[in-house]
């Protein structure tokens, strides 16, 4: 009979680490390059704190067999404009529930069900009369990645949106990715080096390919996993409010994982 594990640290299936929208710590400088939110100037601060936090853990019996954990994921994700007494430009809020299953077979799994909900910053309203867009999304997924090696993963995902708050938004997105992560060593004894890619699609973007590339370095402890990093992206912006907007950045920040 396998263990159960009540609020199990890490995961099965690791967060993509490129996925400039998923729940997490964050604190970066966005150096905008190109297109751009309507009335903000560069560079556009970016805060999120939140995660994906293990309830549950359903252990095998036997070392190598397949493993299952519950999880709840929240997260609050805002954009201020540092050259406008860093007013809140956007933010969005963000929880759902997550079941991911693991094995010492190269493939893991994830289903999850997501609510998301964006919303415009007061200052930037009153200073620009912008009208919100009820921007609520809630959707079922499921992703699937492949770890061929312990330090390569290439992963895959799509999402149907049972809930839109606006006819403007559609039901379908498509996300992909890769991650490439050294052991200690080559880099340093103290932290380890690495590089990832994520590619994201959504129907309602008429499916242009946002694209997000970052390297840098990341230190890992019992519960935590830390990145100081440079990323490069170009699709749309944080606060999905501006989804229809583009934006290109070059970004340096910290991200911990919880």
């Amino acid at each position: 009979m396998g263990a159960v594990t009540l609020f199990p640290s890490g995961d099965v299936y690791g967060v993509y680490v490129a996925d400039p929208h998923r729940p997490t710590n964050h604190l970066a400088e966005g150096f905008i390059v190109g297109g751009g939110i309507p009335d903000t100037r560069s560079p556009l601060t970016q805060v999120a704190t939140g995660g994906r936090f293990g309830m549950l853990r359903f252990g095998p019996a036997s070392p190598g067999r397949r493993a299952w954990q519950i999880s709840v994921e929240a997260g609050f994700d805002a954009l201020f404009d540092s050259q406008n007494k860093l007013d809140v430009v956007g933010w969005d809020g963000n929880y759902g529930l997550t079941v991911t299953t693991g094995s010492s077979s190269p493939l893991a799994w994830k289903f999850a069900m997501q609510h998301v909900s964006s919303h415009i910053g007061d200052e930037y309203l009153t200073r620009t009369g912008r009208e919100r867009l009820n921007y609520t999304r809630e959707e079922l997924s499921v992703g699937a990645s492949w770890r061929w090696s312990p330090q390569w993963r290439a992963y895959g995902e799509t999402g149907a949106a049972y809930y839109r708050g606006d006819p403007a938004l559609e039901p379908w997105r498509l996300q992909g990715g890769i991650e490439w992560q050294s052991g200690l060593g080559p880099c340093s004894t103290l932290f380890a080096c690495y590089a990832a890619a994520d590619v994201s699609s959504m129907q309602e973007r008429g499916w242009r390919s946002d694209v997000t590339a970052d390297f840098g370095i990341v230190i890992q402890s019992v519960g935590r996993t830390s990145r100081i990093f440079i990323e490069w992206h170009d699709g749309r912006p944080t606060a999905n409010e501006f989804f229809r907007d583009t934006v290109k950045t070059l970004s340096l920040g910290l991200r911990i994982d919880l």
